[in-house]
Order: structure tokens, then sequence, then C-alpha cells
């Protein structure tokens, strides 16, 4: 029998409806531009398309929320995951979220944002005007998600409540100039895979080989990257495409823990000239390196987002 045949690829159960819990300035659209997810829902966005241009017009909300779920509706039917990129801090909010979900069979999954209410607000502040979020508003909404605790919301009905990290865009500690040793590539994907597993050792150990590791693309050898990756049987991991100007467009191979809720590493695997050539040599060299590929239904891409792609890849099972 041909090991690669697609009845010995892992199939991952349906995945559910992502709901963000918290304020504004939590870094939620941040994360929603790694989230690997097939759409990201942002009221934001739909605010700004239905007013003209301006995100902030609270005069369309009512607009933009029957607008939000009726795309929620869409995608959950079609069997897409979904990130819910609004703050959700008000439980009446979040239990027509659920509600959806429920209809749809999927369970939700909350994700709550614990930023300090300082940090919120530097950042509300630093917003241009028409983004920018009124700060008795803000402070409502950092109560409101201090209430919204796990226990909290698993009471309301969320089958997992993940707090994810906060990732500060601005930050920039880490550049595209980082690197790992090529002697390194084995010791960095043994801890990689512990840290995978839970091991929180592992995963503060991480920082010795990527430095920033949440939003870095590190320059190493690729090739032998993906080729250990394979054969310590890494999960969660993805190609990435991403476009990152007029004709450059980046790409990565991003590892995440296996639960999806934070990217663990990320490397380089070059910059190329159009959308396709980046596609075919990522999955060449992934395929190349022990990697089978989802089924094209599964792959994410972001529109919205400037055309970033995920594409999931599982180790290629090893014959006994």
């Amino acid at each position: 029998m041909n090991d690669t045949t697609e009845n010995n690829r892992p199939h991952p159960e349906p995945r559910p409806l992502f709901v963000a819990v918290g304020p504004a300035g939590s870094g939620k659209s941040t994360a929603a531009a790694w989230f690997p997810v097939d759409a990201v829902v942002c009221l934001d966005e739909l605010r700004r398309e239905i007013s003209g241009g301006n995100p902030g017009d609270q005069s369309v909300t009512p607009a933009a929320v029957a607008r939000q779920n009726s795309l929620l509706d869409e995608h959950l039917a079609a069997g897409r995951a979904v990130f819910v990129d609004s703050t959700n801090v008000e439980p009446h909010v979040r239990a027509g979220l659920l509600e959806l979900a429920r209809r749809h069979g999927r369970q939700a999954f909350a994700l709550r944002f614990p930023v300090d209410l300082d940090t919120c607000l530097a950042r509300n502040a630093q917003r241009a005007a028409d983004r920018r979020v009124p700060e008795a508003t803000l402070r409502w909404q950092h109560d409101l998600a201090q209430e919204a605790t796990p226990e909290a919301l698993l009471r309301e009905g969320f089958t997992e409540v993940h707090d994810l990290p906060d990732v500060d865009p601005a930050a920039g500690e880490a550049t595209m100039d980082d690197a790992l040793p090529p002697e390194r590539i084995a010791d960095a994907v043994a801890v990689l895979r512990k840290a995978q597993e839970g091991d929180q050792a592992a995963h503060e150990d991480l920082g010795a080989y990527f430095p920033g590791y949440e939003s870095l693309v590190m320059q190493t050898d690729h090739i032998r990257y993906l080729e250990l990756g394979a054969r310590a049987g890494l999960e969660a991991t993805h190609l990435l495409i991403l476009h990152i100007e007029s004709d450059v467009w980046g790409a990565s191979v991003d590892t995440y823990t296996s639960d999806l809720g934070r990217p663990l590493a990320s490397v380089a695997l070059g910059d190329y000239t159009s959308r396709t050539e980046a596609v075919r040599e990522t999955v060449r060299a992934a395929t190349g390196a022990g990697w089978m590929l989802a089924p094209e239904h599964e792959w994410a891409d972001f529109d919205c987002g400037g055309g970033e792609i995920h594409i999931p890849i599982y180790p290629r099972p090893v014959s006994g």
C-alpha cells in the first residue's frame, strides 16, 4: 500500500468558531493576522465598508452586526473555521455567537486577551482618530472583559477557553536578519516538539532558538528544518504565503501549539515574485522533505488581509 495515500493522512476534527474576547487595544486583530483559520470576520472592517470608510462609525453598528452574522452563517454552513474579530465583552453578544455555532453543529472556543488597562489605553491613544475608542468606553470594555473569566465563559457554553499572548505589533525586537545556525536545528526541533506537547520548560527554552518567536521569521537551512520537523512529527504546522508588496511574496513554515492557540516558531522559506511561484516552491520544499499537504479546501485564504495563505502540512506516515 502507498503510505502517502489520502487514507494515511490524519483527518482533523471539524474546527470550531473562535470568538475573541477583549477590549480595544488588547491585540485581537494582531492575533487574527496569524491565527490559522479559514476566514476572519472583523466588525471594524464591516463598519468601514458600510459607512464608506469610517471603521469607528457607531451609527452603522447594527448593520455591521447583521452583516457579521450573515457572513458567519455562510462560513459555518460551508464548514469553515472562523475567527470573530470584535470585542465580544458583553454576555448577550457572546450568547448570539454561541447560538450561531450550535445552529451549525460547531463548537465555540473563546480566546481571551487579558491585557492590562494601561496598555490598552496607550495603544488606543496611538490609533488614527477614526479608530480611537472613547476612554470611558474602553474602560467599560476592560471591566466587562475582566468579568469574562474562563469559568464564566465555560458556563456560558464555550467548549474551550484559551488566553492568547500579548504580541505588540510595534515591538519589533526580532528581525528578518536573525538566524538559527544550521548546527542548532536538531536541538531546536526537539525543544519545539516538547513545547507542543505542553512541556512548560521547553516552551520557555524556545527563546534561546527563536528570539521573539511570536512574530519572527527566522533565517536558517529551511530544507534541513523541514526534514527534521517531519521526522519529529511536529503538529499544527503550516506553510504561510504572505503578500509583502507589489511583486514580492514572502513564505515561511510556521509551527503552533498543538491546540493552535499560539505560534511557536517561524522559519523563512524565501521571497518570490508571484503568489503562484511562492505556492509552487514552498509546496515543493515541504513535500520533498517528508510532509504531506492538506487538501486544497482546507487551505486558509485571508483575502482581506493582503492575500495570506495558510497551507496545513502533516508529517508523512512512516511504514512499519
